[in-house]
């Protein structure tokens, strides 16, 4: 890892980070690569100028891709809720291996071609796409973007200018009733994280998975700790040190049931 670490290091040099993007950027669209670095090293990936460079390259999230690592074991049952382009998805397919299942949520429809894609090229499985957005109700939304493959695409009304289709939205509780027991969810989905724990309930009191959760915003932190503390989780970071109770969650934390601990 400590030639990742390097690249991911040089990225942060002004003039020489977008120098590295500006050649990154010069690859033909639908070429395709290996992986060099990071837990996908070794794996093929379909490059999109629509996606961040950090996928193919490996480096993407690092700190993410370690905590995955650690915490996934062969035969694990898998849930990548925003799965975007499906990097997470393919680095959890390896992890869990052909005993475990992956099941990758994304309500764009250019991501879930993505996320087939890259499950196509290296015969991973067995992984699931599910064209779908986790929220608190069985139903619709609709979902706003900047442009397609955008990573902070979102449920809601549009801002800025932005995009919005119509997409079917399901309930974590509904996910586990048609996909089976998760082991493991690692949520990233822009600010709806309290509806989709919301719509979480049995899962939560009696599933009893580990989430890697993203969060968004002060609100949406307090919401979230209040949730997951009423059905009895802890709290750690990405490296698997408890975090302390008192204080506020930060953007990323891992939540693991008491029972658990």
């Amino acid at each position: 890892m400590i030639t990742t670490r390097a690249i991911t290091s040089i990225g942060r040099i002004p003039w020489l980070g977008r120098a590295l993007r500006w050649y990154a950027s010069q690859y033909p669209e639908n070429s395709v690569v290996e992986i060099r670095h990071g837990h996908a090293a070794g794996l093929l990936w379909r490059r999109h100028h629509r996606y961040v460079n950090g996928y193919w390259i490996g480096q993407y999230e690092l700190p993410i891709q370690e905590a995955l690592k650690r915490e996934l074991k062969p035969g694990h049952t898998f849930f990548d809720i925003g799965a975007n382009a499906g990097f997470f998805t393919l680095v959890a397919a390896r992890l869990v291996g052909a005993s475990g299942r992956c099941i990758a949520f994304e309500p764009s429809r250019d991501n879930c071609a993505s996320i087939r894609e890259q499950i196509e090229l290296n015969s991973v499985g067995p992984c699931v796409v599910v064209n779908e957005a986790i929220s608190d109700v069985v139903g619709s939304a609709f979902f706003s973007f900047s442009f397609a493959g955008a990573p902070n695409a979102r449920l809601g009304e549009p801002r800025n200018g932005e995009q919005r289709v119509s997409v079917k939205v399901t309930t974590v509780d509904g996910a586990c009733v048609r996909f089976s027991r998760p082991d493991f969810i690692k949520m990233d989905i822009e600010g709806a994280e309290v509806r989709a724990l919301k719509g979480a309930v049995h899962t939560l009191r009696h599933l009893h998975p580990v989430w890697l959760i993203e969060l968004h915003g002060s609100e949406c932190k307090r919401e979230v700790k209040v949730l997951l503390e009423a059905a009895r989780y802890a709290f750690f970071d990405l490296e698997g040190v408890a975090l302390n109770p008192i204080r506020a969650l930060p953007h990323h934390f891992i939540a693991r049931p008491t029972n658990d601990v």
